[in-house]
């Protein structure tokens, strides 16, 4: 048994913020959170498209022991780290014709 997990997580971005600069930020938040692995650093890569917006996956590592924690940490990283940089929330638009 491997005594390591990946924390498998998505992270909805809204269209007009940069993936990358999102990659970029969440991969240092992760980075800080407390049993994450340094070994194998965390994953965060676009993983979908939505009528929203660009997906991320967002995939920390860590010991099996610690695999809750790290879990709902990085959701918390996910909201602070996309509140702090002023990142709009996702919102789904549909444009109406009228005949």
């Amino acid at each position: 048994m491997n005594p390591f997990r990946r924390v498998d997580r998505l992270a909805q971005l809204a269209h007009g913020v940069d993936p990358i600069d999102a990659i970029a930020r969440l991969k240092s938040a992760l980075a800080a959170i407390p049993n994450v692995s340094k070994e194998a650093g965390p994953d965060v890569e676009i993983i979908d498209f939505t009528p929203m917006g660009p997906v991320l996956a967002v995939r920390p590592y860590c010991h099996t022991n610690h695999y809750w924690q790290v879990y709902f940490d990085t959701n918390k990283a996910i909201v602070q780290t996309f509140g702090a940089a002023g990142y709009p929330v996702p919102e789904q638009h549909f444009r109406v014709k009228q005949a």
